[in-house]
């Protein structure tokens, strides 16, 4: 399945959303572009570290379909506004991939083990960016392994498989 960021080339929205599984959208700027567009809400991944609470309404009640959470405090925000919208939403837990963005492993894994901590979501994958202008296929392969193994981890020991991975 593939997904693709507008950020981009957002001239490319049309096509690709028809030919995509997936659309990420990073801004409230980005989310307005989708509307404008008519892309059905459903092929939006709503991503990105600077989502308020007001931006993640925002994007609930235009219906995307799934969001990522950047930090303990997104899952949280994420949480709050499903909770006032009466919705379940999809989230994929972004990883740190040695960025400043992302949660640690150990945080990710707080999330699984109490959901009850965050009603009104359902984690589905991980979300994994490592950066742009990778040309070497071994650093690829090592983060791939490194990801196939943390999505067995969390099945065997924690109980919750995975179906989605953002990589």
């Amino acid at each position: 399945h593939l997904g693709y960021s507008i950020k981009a080339n957002p001239f490319l929205i049309p096509v690709m959303a028809e030919i995509c599984d997936a659309l990420e959208v990073c801004s409230p700027g980005e989310l307005a572009i989708c509307e404008a567009l008519q892309v059905a809400p459903e092929k939006i991944l709503y991503s990105g570290v600077n989502k308020t609470p007001v931006d993640i309404r925002e994007a609930m009640q235009y219906g995307a379909g799934i969001f990522t959470a950047e930090s303990l405090k997104h899952m949280h925000e994420i949480s709050a506004e499903a909770v006032k919208e009466n919705k379940t939403v999809p989230v994929l837990l972004r990883l740190n991939a040695g960025s400043q963005f992302g949660m640690s492993k150990q945080d990710l894994l707080s999330i699984i083990d109490h959901p009850e901590e965050y009603p009104n979501t359902a984690v589905k994958g991980i979300h994994y960016f490592a950066g742009t202008q990778r040309k070497k296929t071994v650093k690829q392969l090592k983060e791939l392994e490194l990801l196939k193994q943390l999505y067995q981890e969390i099945e065997t020991e924690h109980g919750l498989k995975l179906e989605k991975m953002e990589y």
